[in-house]
């Protein structure tokens, strides 16, 4: 299984992203095709009162100014660090996602860098929806094989070496509690708690705390 990242540029216009491409049909209106469950995405997007469609594996979305990957997104930013405010944006985002699954039973079991679109800077969605699974008595049973050097994999799922695997489905909490500290703190610094007290007695402080804790079942998060 291979997730390294292919990027392409084609007339200005169109971004071939792994097995996706995003295309900019005119101004404010893109195409993305090959994607999985392109009527899941679509519904996401909507969360965020996006106008978007799907059409078989292909999502339209209109009256938009920008789509593009996490990591032509991180390499545009201006410092290697995200402001406060902006991490807080971006958790939101993600609690809203995760929360909005779990009502309908459903929840993925990572996030990770190859597998994100932004949509006008502000909006990120996950498209990794081979990793989207069937909530029962709150665990969830993975059995797609995944990448173990995800950096935003949790902990738990780097320490796993076989499949199908059965785990809350809280793991997910850690994999955007990761990824917002990646972004606001850097992952160079693995001691958490400890990497956390640069943002001490924040809100986003305590959503990250509880989020990273060891035991899974005892994560929360926080919209």
């Amino acid at each position: 299984m291979n997730n390294n990242v292919i990027i392409k540029l084609f007339n200005n216009n169109i971004y071939h992203y792994i097995n996706m491409s995003i295309q900019k049909l005119e101004e404010y209106k893109y195409k993305i095709d090959s994607l999985n469950n392109a009527d899941v995405l679509a519904n996401l997007c909507k969360l965020f009162n996006l106008d978007a469609t799907s059409n078989g594996n292909t999502l339209i979305l209109s009256n938009i100014k920008s789509v593009q990957t996490f990591v032509e997104w991180q390499n545009k930013l201006e410092h290697p660090k995200i402001e406060y405010i902006y991490a807080e944006n971006i958790y939101k985002n993600f609690a809203t996602i995760s929360l909005y699954l779990e009502k309908n039973g459903l929840q993925f079991s990572h996030l990770s860098a190859d597998n994100i679109i932004i949509i006008n800077n502000q909006f990120f969605i996950p498209i990794n929806t081979d990793d989207l699974y069937t909530i029962d008595n709150g665990n969830i049973v993975i059995s797609h094989p995944y990448e173990k050097d995800n950096k935003y994999l949790s902990l738990e799922l780097k320490d796993n070496d076989s499949l199908p695997l059965e785990i809350s489905f809280k793991t997910f909490y850690s994999s955007i509690a990761l990824l917002i500290y990646d972004l606001l703190i850097g992952l160079e610094n693995t001691d958490y708690q400890k990497g956390l007290l640069i943002i001490y007695m924040t809100r986003l402080y305590w959503i990250l705390y509880y989020s990273l804790l060891s035991t899974v079942d005892n994560r929360l998060i926080i919209n």
